[in-house]
């Protein structure tokens, strides 16, 4: 057996959850000094009180660490003497000693070799202090990897590092037109990589038996920086950090949902087949901290646990139970009151994990319904994005910002699921390409895409897969070259080639009602049909291609429409999707601002409806099953037959007979 695969199987089973598991409800308990143990224990009491299974603890090694190089360790004795007593299973974060008041999240890498031997001593001394506590689940290796920057900031061990792993890449041969370096991208995942393998191992010496975790946070930013099949062998469960107030910038409030259901998607394809958490989730108001003040409602609260779980997560953990006391984030982020008394967020949590509990007939064994269709990046264009927003600061016109690439993916994603069809979103190199025949593939506005996935995306067209490239995808190849001189790559199987892209603003139209944002794009077709057209030019164009077909519009249109006109884009995809079976369940008719995903559990299939339209909702559902019961609502939704009435906010969960 190959190692890779040996290792994965390995973490599967210590990963694997018992017979009868639901998605379970936590919160992260936030200790430190000044604390009495009655206090801890009334924390883990309400724990168990409203239904919440899990804890997650920081293991602060400045509360641990004495001045003389000694360790105390009763403070978190007491915390995971309350868990155990509680019937609460704690998910552990290792958080070497650090300025508790300048860095909140935790240092990222180490410094030096001293710091690195430092960090080792506390792994040491808080695994081996741990490692046979009752409470104890899951190691979470480090909090919230990722730096979001596009280099290592250099220190001497990172240098150190840096130069062995030059020497083993491959030398660089020039081959004619210059080439993008993107050697500080390319040494920055591998860094990170490097640390948390070293942690892994750091850990599992003291204790092979317990899980491993890490939570990444700003999931669209910080995607490129992993290479997640290095870290897969390293856990047991994946993670992410999800707060309104600091990794929404991309979403509108009442989009929040399709944000979680997105990143969790994003995470979900990233960790198969490991099983992933929600492992920070916004409990509360903020003040100091956050990009965006806010504090969750408990509507919010409800629709982000369930989206999370028909993304197939196996729970989600609140940021905090209890507010911090003292100096940076104090007083923020509790799903608790300042008495101490359960807020209405976490009793609408306590609903929902109830409801899961109440019914392990629907969620023990349920899986997210498999989707025919997919949204496909490059992390490449991640980084081109980055690189070319830093070269050129343009803050007025989105396109040209850090983020447009994953904009213009969110954009996608929200049409597509306005017709009732969540698509998977992954990136090229874990897309399955076989069987490609009823697969539908959208990369939009990915303005790069390695060379080397010319011939699996042509195959999978001619095997009878649709692909749709909109927007500038493809505008680059992995060296950053130019890739349409001559009329583009894939030309055989767009039946086009692209003429040029012009600068228009914010106020073009392509075709009667899409709009675009900055550029629009002109093809050529040869073999393809016209879909849109003037007296100007060719804007977008279909071709068959073996058994499958292409579908070219080299316009913005994804970041145009997103606001302007977003039933013009679901129009547009709807197109393309509306004859093909690709879900068990789907709106009969686009459906604006009602997010859905569908469950498989057996027989059964789990149907979960938000509704963020901002006023009452009635939707008709197409799906073979039968008429379906009530599972879960928040407030006086209905159902008669195949039709569903959601009030304003309300999320309302179905079972159905296959």
């Amino acid at each position: 057996m190959k190692p890779l695969l040996f290792l994965l199987l390995l973490n599967l089973l210590q990963a694997a959850p018992s017979p009868g598991d639901v998605p379970s409800v936590g919160a992260q308990v936030f200790i430190e000094p000044g604390q009495t143990p009655a206090e801890v224990d009334h924390w883990f009491s309400l724990l168990e009180d409203h239904g919440f299974r899990y804890a997650r603890i920081r293991m602060f090694g400045t509360h641990m660490q004495r001045e003389d190089g000694s360790w105390d360790f009763s403070l978190y004795d007491t915390a995971f003497e309350s868990a155990r007593r509680h019937h609460i299973r704690l998910f552990a974060t290792l958080f070497p000693p650090t300025d508790e008041l300048t860095d909140v999240g935790g240092f990222k890498f180490p410094y030096d070799h001293a710091h690195l031997e430092e960090v080792g001593r506390y792994v040491d001394q808080v695994v081996g202090h741990f490692k046979d506590a009752a409470a104890l689940d899951t190691w979470v290796l480090q909090n919230e990897p990722g730096t979001g920057l596009l280099s290592v900031k250099e220190t001497p061990l990172s240098r150190e590092i840096r130069a062995q792993w030059e020497q083993s890449q491959p030398r660089r041969e020039r081959d004619g037109y210059l080439e993008a370096d993107f050697s500080d991208q390319r040494f920055l995942v591998y860094y990170t990589s490097w640390y948390l393998d070293w942690l892994s191992h750091r850990v599992q010496r003291l204790d092979p038996v317990h899980g491993r975790h890490i939570n990444p946070h700003q999931v669209l930013s910080t995607l490129p920086e992993y290479d997640f099949r290095a870290l897969l062998p390293l856990l047991t469960s994946m993670g992410l950090s999800l707060h309104y107030s600091w990794h929404f910038g991309c979403f509108t409030r009442p989009e929040y949902p399709l944000g979680v259901s997105m990143m969790t998607g994003v995470i979900a394809a990233q960790s198969a087949p490991l099983p992933f958490w929600v492992t920070e989730f916004q409990g509360g108001n903020v003040t100091a901290s956050g990009n965006t003040v806010l504090c969750p409602t408990a509507d919010e609260v409800t629709q982000s646990i369930w989206t999370a779980v028909g993304a197939g997560a196996s729970g989600l953990m609140f940021w905090t139970l209890n507010p911090r006391r003292a100096v940076r984030e104090a007083g923020e982020w509790a799903l608790l009151n300042f008495l101490d008394e359960p807020s209405d967020r976490m009793l609408a949590a306590e609903a929902v994990a109830r409801c899961l509990q109440s019914r392990p007939d629907l969620f023990s064994d349920a899986v997210p319904a498999p989707s025919r269709v997919s949204i496909l990046y490059d992390p490449q264009a991640l980084w081109v994005q980055r690189l070319n927003a830093q070269a050129q600061p343009d803050s007025r016109n989105e396109g040209r910002g850090k983020d447009a690439v994953v904009r213009s993916m969110a954009a996608a994603y929200g049409a597509v699921t306005t017709l009732g069809i969540v698509p998977e979103v992954t990136s090229l190199d874990r897309f399955d390409f076989s069987h490609p025949e009823g697969k539908v593939a959208i990369l939009p506005h990915i303005i790069c895409v390695s060379a080397s996935w010319y011939p699996r995306l042509r195959a999978f067209v001619e095997g009878g897969g649709t692909l749709v490239w909109t927007g500038l995808t493809g505008f680059y190849d992995e060296k950053m070259r130019c890739a349409y001189p001559g009329g583009g790559p894939l030309q055989d199987v767009f039946g086009a080639q692209l003429l040029e892209w012009k600068a228009v603003g914010d106020d073009a139209s392509v075709g009667a009602s899409l709009k675009t944002h900055l550029w629009k794009g002109y093809l050529r077709p040869s073999s393809a049909r016209t879909l849109l057209s003037d007296a100007d030019g060719v804007y977008a164009t279909e071709n068959n291609f073996g058994k499958g077909k292409a579908v070219w519009l080299p316009s913005a249109v994804d970041l145009g429409c997103r606001y302007d006109a977003p039933d013009a884009l679901t129009a547009f995809y709807g197109t393309i999707l509306k004859d093909k079976e690709l879900v068990p369940v789907r709106f009969v008719t686009p459906a604006p601002g009602v997010l859905m995903r569908t469950l498989v559990s057996g027989r059964n299939l789990v149907t979960i409806l938000v509704n963020k339209s901002g006023a009452e909702a009635s939707v008709l559902l197409e799906t073979a099953a039968k008429a379906p019961a009530i599972v879960f609502r928040s407030a006086a939704g209905t159902v008669s037959g195949h039709t569903v009435t959601l009030g304003p906010e309300e999320t309302l969960v179905l079972s159905w007979k296959r």
